[in-house]
């Protein structure tokens, strides 16, 4: 549907007029808001410690899972030249 340009002009002239007669609202936060912001707020606070302790977790286990495999490794060589 193609308006015509003194019609489409007209619209924009309305939509102009009818914007600025509306009076702006003026909102009120409240302490709900403060309350939400606050548990938003612990919320990434439990999170990031959380990752955290996931992650040296991870960490110390992989470390372990490592120290075990070159304990093992080192056991047969022992053995082995032990045989020898």
């Amino acid at each position: 549907m193609k308006l015509k340009k003194e019609t489409k002009n007209f619209f924009i002239f309305l939509l102009a007029m009818f914007s600025s007669s509306i009076s702006p609202a003026y909102a009120y936060g409240g302490p709900g808001a403060a309350i939400g912001a606050i548990i938003v707020l612990i919320t990434i606070i439990i999170a990031f410690f959380s990752s955290l302790i996931i992650k040296i977790f991870n960490l110390i286990k992989v470390s372990f899972s490592k120290l075990r495999k070159y304990l093992k490794s080192n056991q047969k060589n022992d053995t082995k030249n032990k045989n020898k």
